[in-house]
């Protein structure tokens, strides 16, 4: 961590934190597609991360850790942008897959519905779903709405 971290808001570790978990889940089957490399230069303009953060949260996601203290909505909202660089290649890994589940346990989801939020995010076409209706299906399934 380096001296100008010590001074980053809260807001902006919780967007990093965010960002390094998508860089995890590109990553994680050792290959990292195009249209990975194309969503995460989207991602990190979205939560205005600098281009010497985003080659640093790159080459080593692991030493940036999770923050999970955000409202349920936030939760879901993360998990729609993990569950994007997941379909990003329009090729669902294994390794992928383990590493939402372990991301997404991570971000203080209920743990005996970890494996069930997972399995219906990955089944919903997020290219074709507002994080709107993502969200509302997830508060569904967590019988939250």
């Amino acid at each position: 961590m380096g001296i100008s971290d010590l001074y980053l808001s809260l807001e902006q570790k919780r967007n990093i934190s965010h960002f390094a978990n998508i860089v995890r889940i590109a990553k994680s089957d050792n290959k990292i597609a195009t249209e990975e490399i194309e969503f995460l230069a989207k991602v990190s303009h979205k939560y205005n991360i600098s281009d010497e953060k985003f080659r640093e949260i790159l080459r080593s996601p692991e030493k940036v850790p999770t923050i999970a203290h955000l409202d349920c909505l936030e939760r879901i909202e993360r998990l729609y942008d993990l569950v994007t660089m997941v379909m990003a290649d329009h090729h669902i890994e294994k390794e992928e897959v383990s590493m939402l589940r372990r991301i997404t346990t991570g971000l203080a989801f209920p743990l005996n519905r970890v494996d069930m939020v997972v399995d219906r995010s990955i089944e919903i076409d997020v290219n074709q779903v507002s994080v709107e209706d993502f969200s509302d299906e997830i508060l569904r399934l967590l019988k939250m709405k």
